[in-house]
């Protein structure tokens, strides 16, 4: 995996985005991250195959979803 730390910030929490080397990353690595990401207050966004993910709260999710809905990439160039 390559992890952009702190990418982008929502709602002043920190967003790292995770991009895998290969289809998808190993669940082991994603399950530990997704771990760090809850007992550090941080929020995430992943990707597999050509899909996007968030992790995080449900407005986080929503949000993130919004902007891949209109055509945007998950950090909202």
């Amino acid at each position: 995996m390559i992890m952009l730390a702190a990418n982008f910030f929502w709602r002043g929490l920190p967003v790292d985005v995770v991009v895998p080397v290969g289809r998808q990353p190993k669940q082991k690595a994603l399950d530990w991250l997704t771990g760090f990401c809850t007992e550090n207050r941080r929020l995430l966004v992943y990707q597999i195959g050509e899909e996007w993910f968030a992790f995080g709260p449900t407005a986080f999710q929503t949000d993130i979803a919004g902007r891949l809905g209109r055509g945007e990439t998950p950090w909202g160039d």
